[in-house]
């Protein structure tokens, strides 16, 4: 008679079951994403909208920005520094960091040579968003042209003066919603106390 009938060993003592593959998974405590993993995500989402994924990759890693095409993961609402700063009442993209995160909650970077070199906030939106856009202060980045945009992790200012995140990427599709955006915009122009035409920007 086998020693394992029944699920007994030797001695009459139960024979402990053996735990498959899924089991151990199972109860293992469920460990959420690090950042880091988020951000390398973000970045191979982002690769998607590239005209040569390749060339894309050498760029980020060589000189930290390359060319992506908006339109279909994303759009981009690129708004002016001055009614960011006036809305948060600061003028260091360094310090808009945190405010900018809970106000937009979603991915934002800086170009500091935009808007005649006043620089310009480019907030990520969704792709239906970008499209009907219409808010003065702020342009919708054209969707048949490719935008400059920084490697995930480039969250500091570069010497060079190239775009960085102020507010990183926290996963892929993960967008600025567009009711905050406009609400920000409209409290940024309150601000500096601007009224603007129809083809302000």
């Amino acid at each position: 008679m086998s020693t394992h009938a029944n699920g007994h060993e030797k001695g009459g003592r139960a024979a402990r079951p053996r735990e498959s593959a899924v089991t151990t998974l199972l109860s293992e405590p469920v460990v959420t994403s690090t950042r880091g993993e988020r951000m390398l995500a973000s970045g191979h989402w982002l690769l998607s909208a590239a005209p040569d994924v390749h060339r894309s990759q050498d760029e980020w890693r060589t000189r930290g920005w390359t060319w992506l095409r908006p339109g279909v993961l994303f759009g981009a609402v690129m708004v002016r520094a001055s009614l960011v700063h006036a809305a948060l009442g600061l003028d260091d993209p360094v310090a808009c960091r945190q405010p900018l995160a809970k106000h937009l909650v979603g991915p934002v970077f800086y170009s500091p040579d935009l808007f005649g070199r006043e620089g310009a906030y480019t907030v990520m939106v969704t792709a239906s968003t970008a499209m009907g856009w219409r808010a003065i202060g702020s342009v919708a980045h054209d969707y048949r042209a490719t935008l400059r945009i920084p490697r995930p992790d480039l969250i500091d200012p570069p010497e060079d003066g190239s775009p960085w995140w102020v507010v990183p990427l926290d996963g892929p599709g993960v967008l600025c919603k567009a009711r905050p955006l406009i609400a920000f915009i409209s409290a940024g122009r309150q601000a500096t106390g601007r009224s603007g035409g129809e083809n302000d920007v």
